[in-house]
């Protein structure tokens, strides 16, 4: 029994040796092969966070300096009474830039150099323009007769696209939609109601109608909706940040609204009657009426069309060349300097007058609409100065 006890503590004490040098062995195993101790050059350091970016002020835009050729042009400007924003250009750079009156009479809110008007008829040049680009692409022709795109028009096997940027189509439209809601919806309105006289095909006669029809041939062939086309090839790549759609134009922080004074014995300025626009006549003015700028939007838009940046340069002279006496071709007036646009509508009136090589401008974009007084006047005295080197600082 003695015996057969010792054995057993013999086992249990080589067991517990051998598991002891087992257990020491192990011990220095993972010793040898252990990272070595972490350096101050090895610790993975914790990245800083980044400090916010400090926000960059937006540069205010240099006033234009105070000269005799400013007041000179204010004075034009406040002899005339008028109300808007006022933008003149010479050689490449702004030499005056300013706002008139009130935005919104009712809120005291005054316009400003970017306080958006409507462009009316100016649009045409901005219509015509997508048309000879689609014509330098050759995806039309400004010899195409308009019985390619609407052949069910009196007479249209003999009206070419050219005759319709001249406005020398022979076709008026008189009727107005009592409701619209859709481009498509104008184009069957105008293939409903057109007047088409084949017996005045050439002789020039301003309608709106032309450039209805243009617009409806620029959708015929892009397959894009006039607005879409506008907006992919002259609002978006020229950065024109104060342009739009009449739709939403009054949503806009710099929307300027459209008064009327009718009074020719009135020669203030009251705000008193607001001109309103019915949606209906938004859609109405398909391609002829429906686009807001401010004055230095239009600029850039009338100077990048005459530069080639909508359509190849050596195409400017074809498109602006005047179709009659009227001077009036490819949706401006066309002098041998310079152009003319100039549009009426709902209060607002606007006129640019541009040199070829875009470096002059006087652009007038008013919101306050008076018979017996357009803005266009004092724009040509302010241009006539500026061409004939009067305009001196």
């Amino acid at each position: 029994m003695r015996k057969r006890t010792l054995g057993i503590l013999v086992s249990l004490g080589m067991i517990l040796g051998i598991g002891g040098g087992l257990a020491w062995w192990f011990n220095g195993q993972t010793q040898s092969h252990a990272e070595p101790a972490a350096t101050s050059s090895s610790v993975v350091k914790p990245k800083p966070k980044p400090k916010p970016k400090a926000k960059k002020l937006a540069k205010k835009k240099a006033k234009p300096k105070v000269t005799a050729a400013t007041r000179q042009i204010d004075a034009i400007l406040r002899a005339n009474r008028f109300v808007g924003t006022a933008l003149v250009v010479r050689s490449g750079k702004t030499m005056f830039e300013q706002g008139f009156g009130y935005a919104q009479a009712n809120e005291q809110k005054k316009n400003g150099i970017n306080s958006v008007y409507q462009l009316a008829s100016v649009q045409k040049s901005f219509t015509a323009g997508l048309i000879m680009k689609l014509a330098a692409a050759q995806k039309l022709s400004l010899g195409d007769p308009l019985s390619k795109y609407y052949p069910q028009i009196k007479g249209s096997a003999r009206i070419t696209l050219r005759d319709m940027l001249d406005m020398k189509s022979g076709l008026t439209l008189e009727a107005f939609p009592d409701s619209l809601n859709s481009e498509n919806g104008m184009i069957k309105f105008i293939l409903h109601h057109i007047i088409s006289q084949p017996a005045t095909i050439g002789k020039w006669d301003y309608s709106p109608v032309n450039f209805m029809l243009l617009a409806g041939i620029i959708q015929q062939v892009t397959g894009e909706s006039y607005r879409q086309y506008f907006t992919e090839n002259i609002i978006e790549p020229w950065h024109l940040h104060h342009t739009g759609f009449v739709f939403n134009m009054a949503h806009r922080a710099a929307f300027s609204q459209g008064y009327q004074n009718n009074n020719q014995a009135d020669v203030g300025t009251n705000y008193d009657s607001e001109y309103p626009e019915s949606r209906a006549s938004m859609f109405y003015q398909f391609g002829t009426g429906q686009v807001y700028m401010s004055a230095h939007d239009l600029y850039v838009g009338e100077r990048n069309m005459l530069l080639g940046k909508l359509y190849p340069q050596s195409d400017v002279n074809v498109l602006l060349t005047p179709g009659s006496n009227s001077m009036y071709g490819g949706g401006a007036y066309v002098y041998p300097g310079y152009i003319r646009v100039h549009g009426l509508a709902y209060g607002y009136e606007a006129t640019a007058l541009v040199s070829k090589d875009g470096q002059d401008a006087v652009i007038l974009l008013t919101n306050y609409y008076r018979a017996n007084q357009l803005a266009q006047t004092p724009a040509i005295q302010i241009w006539n100065l500026l061409e004939s080197g009067q305009l001196k600082n």
